[in-house]
């Protein structure tokens, strides 16, 4: 009875080993992820979920400006995206990218500076994405730096 038992948690630690490495946006959630059967339920859901996430990408060194940026992208995605938009779920994410295991979004995005980038996934899978060049530009006005947060957002969600 003890092998039989035993036997069917190392297919579901390697599964979600190999899970983990596919979604860079969760790497905080790692850990719960070793939760026995509970999470492996919601693991399982987890592939048929549009989601987008808005994410902010910053250094360890952050100015007024910085913070203004991850303030009103935060803002715009709270405000104007509280219920689902044509099936996607959007979420915002501040990610540091100084720190080790996002250090990835760098090279994968062409970051130089920070930045505001927008990213679609079905479940695990990453789909298209957009890096929204202006937040620089809008910084001085919030109206039209949150108008231009949510009109990219809904762009990149309405494409095919």
């Amino acid at each position: 009875a003890y092998k039989m038992v035993a036997a069917p948690k190392a297919p579901v630690a390697s599964v979600e080993a190999a899970a983990a490495p596919a979604e860079p946006a969760r790497s905080a959630a790692k850990p719960e992820l070793k939760v026995p059967a509970a999470s492996n339920k919601a693991i399982k859901s987890v592939p048929e979920e549009k989601t987008a996430v808005v994410y902010y990408f910053y250094t360890n060194a952050r100015c007024s400006s910085c913070k203004t940026i991850e303030t009103y992208t935060r803002e715009a995605v709270e405000k104007n995206f509280t219920s689902d938009y044509k099936g996607w779920k959007v979420v915002f994410k501040g990610v540091n990218v100084e720190e080790g295991p996002d250090m990835h979004f760098v090279q994968d995005y062409w970051l130089n500076s920070k930045s505001v980038v927008v990213q679609k996934f079905y479940g695990k899978k990453a789909l298209e994405y957009t890096k929204l060049e202006k937040v620089w530009q809008l910084l001085g006005d919030k109206d039209a730096f949150l108008t231009y947060i949510t009109d990219e957002t809904h762009r990149l969600l309405d494409g095919k």
